[in-house]
């Protein structure tokens, strides 16, 4: 039988045996997924190219995405993403720039399942300035594996998984611009790289189950080659380069042998010293380099080694990776080299004749490898060190734990992740109990290090588990449940099954990574499984239904915990490292959509709490917010406001102290210029002039500051969607001082509740300080705030009952009597609304709040002196002030803005609505408490410790230079403060991201 037909009836039987599952996984798969992005790879990175020009490097990975990246500058430019699956499906092995540089193609696995339906290895070509798919060239029935341009730009070659090299033509008369030339068999089953060498002369491609083959493009002819590449047959052959003037070719196999051959003919011209590892790239660079790296889990043994290809001499080793490099890039005249591998997938650019590295290219998460939990104490931890650097894996060795989390409790709210200094508390794997134990061995059909797990009882083997293609290979963490008696084990690829230990069949499997799991541990008594994984996630299941109740992500300060249905809590920028991959079409590119752009429907702390305390995600869902699945899908359904923004071209006929920003793509995101917020140094802006429309096009006028202005401008469209676009101006100095703006102070202090006589614990709600506290803060501000501005405006709610005759004239001093009122429901909300309608765009505003607080459900509520209860249990929501309204209104206040609210009075009152909306809008907080800790008030004092801090720092104490007391340093002054009035028991809450360092008070 020859090879072709074996080939077919391959194809054909597992064709046969898997399409029915097929199918149904077609069916049943979903519009969108919940993904993250943290600014760089998350999966195997498996192709790089140059542009032309060098200014920029494009990566293609595993994680279904493909990365424009300008490498001098850092940064990822624009991702590339197309229809998102399942499993393999969506996977992009292969790309390649065009020679012009104006199109990218991608190939890879664009199909449902093996064997369903194909073809699925269709080649898609994008447009490199907008990402936009131009075309799909359909040819090829199976995954394509490489792509290559010929240097003049007219031919495009594919291979892959069906031994078949496709040859397309550029063809301006077909509809894809391009036409199917010819097609050149290579006799396997598998091409797993290849490229045009010899001017364009000449196509080498590796297999690796069968060779290498070189063709002569001009006759469309197989060249013979010598009798060296006949020992070739019988391995990988998974490395190929050419050389920089295209006369050779380089190959590297799986067992180490790299040879470079002549293009023209074929011909061996050298074999370089064999390595002791698999060649999982190879790269020509300048002054005859060759660069060969490490392709298989490689310790700290092997990276990248530069040969000189005339001698053979070894130049110099480039260690800067971790782990595997499976990708590599030279630019156009190949002084610059770029490899892609390591354990976060990173991307570096160095210089292959001194080994000095120019860039690094990669997200801001890290691998989880080690986790643990202390169920008394509701606390995970987790950690990011390789245990074994040495070694190639090491599953039954812990890694060491360094941050943990207190997970929240029905008396507790989420607090900040913080640094762990007794990791001899938690739990870990469990791999002896009693006298069952576990351990891994090498096994399977390629002697994979881990790919059996040994079940012992009483030190006797009594059972193993094969890891393969289907479970995840190798069994890479594991750990012992239920005495002994069932187990749980993780693969490479994300899979976690449970088993029973005596007969070693599954009995459950728990969902949801997509990257190795690197650790584990499970707790009965809390009736929790932690994982951490090389998908840069820390998950917890619930043990017993194996339902996935959260994931967490954390990179530096930033973290997100979200739940599979997409609630979620996070830090300030934490959302924007997740969102939703939609699917628009298997031949249209993918959109993603970013947590935060549906902050409005999905930002929901008390959500993801109730969803760890009930152990069930669904469950959570089910109370709070019955019924509400599909309308996240119609939502998704919808397209968020896509617009752009840049610093207009013409600045020329431009006001001073104003720049021209052009919107593009406004019209078609569902909105004009009015309905964007526009934000300069984190000053609103409100109301822009538009200088000019023209068609999809605006040009607004937008103040800004002498020096660099951050101008931030956000949309958002009739379904809620928010979208945030921001540029850099550097403004012009005006020979005219623009007139300082005014100061609006609105303050609201409630001491007194009387119809709370007993809702607090059992005792009256009344308080001792908030009226001082507001009333004085209004004092010091007028004297050490309001000289700096024109004027000065106030709002005074407080309890008239709880002013002494001296605070009273002391307030009627800066505050006309009939701006004091009373602090009750409708007040605040009516006369607190119509007060920060009035700041225009050049003023300051502050509100300073002070009394109780209470959470409700998913919602937080300011106490007004008339606040009420229905009933023991129920609180009378009409005579609260909804937080929203007090947030919505300073968020319409025109100019900077800045809240501080010592409102954490009452027990587990926390108010993270406050800290997201505020941040998200760059308003300036300060407030008294973070979570779970309470605010103090010392009578030795006079007030709350946290205001007692403000107005200590504003009357010079905070001061850190001869201009005054400026926000940083008062912002550093509080903290310090409060934490050393209370011992520590008191931890304020700031922000001031984004802001200038401006002066508060005078010296």
């Amino acid at each position: 039988m020859s090879l072709r037909l074996m080939r077919a009836c391959r194809r054909l039987a597992v064709a046969g045996a898997l399409v029915a599952a097929s199918v149904a996984r077609a069916e049943d798969a979903p519009d969108f997924h919940l993904d993250l992005d943290t600014g760089g790879h998350s999966a195997r990175v498996t192709d790089l190219a140059f542009t032309p020009d060098g200014e920029n490097l494009v990566s293609a990975s595993d994680d279904k995405t493909i990365r424009m990246w300008d490498w001098q500058n850092g940064v990822s430019l624009r991702t590339i993403r197309g229809y998102l699956g399942n499993g393999n499906d969506g996977k992009i092995f292969a790309v390649a720039v065009s020679p012009d540089g104006k199109t990218i193609a991608a190939g890879g696995y664009f199909g449902a399942g093996l064997g369903d339906r194909p073809p699925y290895g269709d080649i898609r070509l994008f447009d490199f300035a907008t990402g936009k798919m131009k075309a799909v060239l359909k040819a090829a029935d199976y995954a394509t594996y490489d792509l290559a341009f010929s240097p003049d730009g007219k031919m495009l070659a594919g291979g892959g998984a069906d031994g078949v090299v496709y040859l397309w033509r550029l063809d301006d008369k077909s509809t894809a611009g391009w036409t199917l030339d010819k097609k050149l068999d290579a006799d396997s089953w598998h091409i797993d790289k290849l490229a045009f060498a010899a001017v364009g002369t000449r196509l080498a491609a590796t297999t690796t189950d069968n060779g290498i083959r070189l063709w002569d493009i001009t006759k469309g002819e197989q060249i013979a080659l010598p009798a060296e590449a006949e020992q070739l047959r019988d391995v990988s052959v998974m490395a190929l380069a050419v050389s920089q003037d295209g006369s050779q070719f380089g190959t590297g196999s799986k067992d180490g042998q790299v040879q470079i051959w002549r293009a023209a003919d074929g011909t061996l011209v050298r074999a370089m010293p064999k390595q002791d590892f698999l060649i999982g790239s190879l790269t020509f660079a300048k002054g005859s380099r060759l660069i060969a790296s490490c392709g298989y889990r490689c310790a700290n043994k092997h990276r990248s080694i530069v040969w000189n290809t005339d001698t053979g001499d070894k130049l110099l080793d480039y260690a800067g990776h971790d782990g595997t490099v499976y990708a590599s890039a030279a630019n156009a005249d190949g002084s610059l080299v770029a490899t892609a591998g390591g354990t976060r997938n990173a991307i570096q650019v160095w210089d292959p004749a001194t080994g000095e590295r120019k860039a690094l290219l990669q997200g801001s998460g890290e691998p989880v490898t080690a986790v643990g939990i202390d169920a008394a104490n509701g606390v995970i931890a987790w950690g990011d060190a390789n245990p074994c650097p040495e070694r190639v894996a090491c599953p039954e060795q812990l890694g060491t734990l360094d941050r943990k989390l207190e997970l929240p409790t029905a008396e507790r709210f989420f607090d900040d992740p913080q640094p762990l200094a007794e990791p001899n508390a938690f739990a870990r794997a469990t791999l002896t109990s009693g006298q069952w134990s576990l351990h891994a061995t090498v096994g399977g059909k390629d002697a994979l290090e881990n790919a059996v797990l040994e079940i012992a009882n009483g030190g006797k083997v009594v059972r193993t588990i094969e890891n393969d293609a289907t479970n995840g290979f190798a069994h890479s963490a594991f750990t012992l449940i239920d005495n002994g008696l069932g187990l749980i084990t993780g693969g490479n690829d994300g899979t976690l099954l449970e088993y029973k230990s005596a007969t070693a069949r599954v009995s459950g499997e728990f969902t949801g990574h997509t990257g190795e799991v690197n650790a584990m541990v499970a707790s009965e008594k809390a009736g929790l499984l932690v994982t951490g994984s090389a998908d840069q996630t820390l998950r917890l299941w619930n043990l017993k239904t194996h339902e996935l109740i959260v994931s967490m992500f954390f990179a530096g300060s930033q973290w997100i915990a979200w739940m599979p249905q997409g609630y979620y809590y996070s830090s300030d920028e934490g959302d924007k490292l997740i969102g939703w991959h939609v699917n628009q079409g298997r031949d249209h590119e993918g959109r993603f959509i970013r947590a935060g752009q549906l902050k409005k429907y999905l930002w929901s702390p008390e959500m993801v709490r109730r969803a760890i305390i009930l152990r069930s995600a669904r469950q959570a869902v089910k109370e709070m917010r019955p019924g509400v699945d599909d309308e996240l899908r119609k939502l998704l359904q919808r397209k968020p406001p896509e617009f752009g923004i840049r610093l207009a071209d013409d600045q020329s006929k431009v006001r001073d102290g104003y720049v021209a920003v052009e919107i593009t793509g406004a019209r078609e995101a569902g909105t004009d210029a009015a309905g964007f917020s526009i934000l300069s140094n984190s000053r609103n802006v409100g109301d822009v002039t538009t200088r000019s429309a023209d068609g999809d096009n605006t040009i607004v006028e937008v103040p800004v500051e002498d020096g660099q202005n951050t101008i931030r401008i956000t949309g958002t469209n009739e379904y809620g969607y928010l979208t945030e676009r921001s540029v850099t101006a550097l403004a012009r100095k005006t020979e005219k001082a623009e007139a300082r703006g005014k100061l609006y102070v609105a303050v609201v202090g409630v001491d007194k509740y009387p119809f709370l006589t007993d809702a607090c614990s059992g005792h009256a709600c009344d308080l001792r300080y908030p009226v001082d506290d507001a009333t004085e803060f209004l004092k010091v501000v007028a004297q050490k705030s309001a000289p700096l501005f024109s004027s000065m405006e106030t709002l005074v709610l407080v309890n008239r009952e709880a002013l002494s005759p001296d605070k009273a004239r002391q307030t009627y001093t800066v505050a006309s009597a009939d701006t004091v009122m009373e602090p009750d429901s409708h007040t605040i909300d009516d006369q607190l609304a119509d007060f920060l309608d009035r700041p225009g765009e050049h003023d300051t505003t502050i509100v300073f709040v002070a009394g109780h607080g209470i959470n409700i459900d998913e919602d937080y509520y300011f106490i007004p002196t008339d606040g009420r209860k229905q009933d023991a249990e129920r609180w009378k929501r009409s005579s609260l002030v909804d937080w929203s309204d007090i947030q919505k209104s300073v968020e319409r206040a025109k100019g900077m803005r800045f809240m501080l609210l010592d409102t954490c009075h009452a027990a587990n009152a926390f108010n993270p609505r406050l800290e997201k909306d505020a941040e998200d809008a760059r308003i300036v907080v300060f407030s008294a408490t973070a979570a779970n800790n309470t605010a103090a008030e010392l009578p030795e004092l006079g007030h709350g410790v946290f205001t007692y801090s403000i107005l200590e720092g504003l009357r010079g104490k905070a001061r850190t230079s001869d201009g005054g007391v400026t926000l940083f340093g008062l912002a550093d002054f509080i903290s310090r403060e409060v934490v050393r009035l209370t011992a520590s028991k008191q931890k304020p809450f700031y922000y001031v991201g984004g802001v200038e360092n401006i002066v508060l008070a005078e010296p």
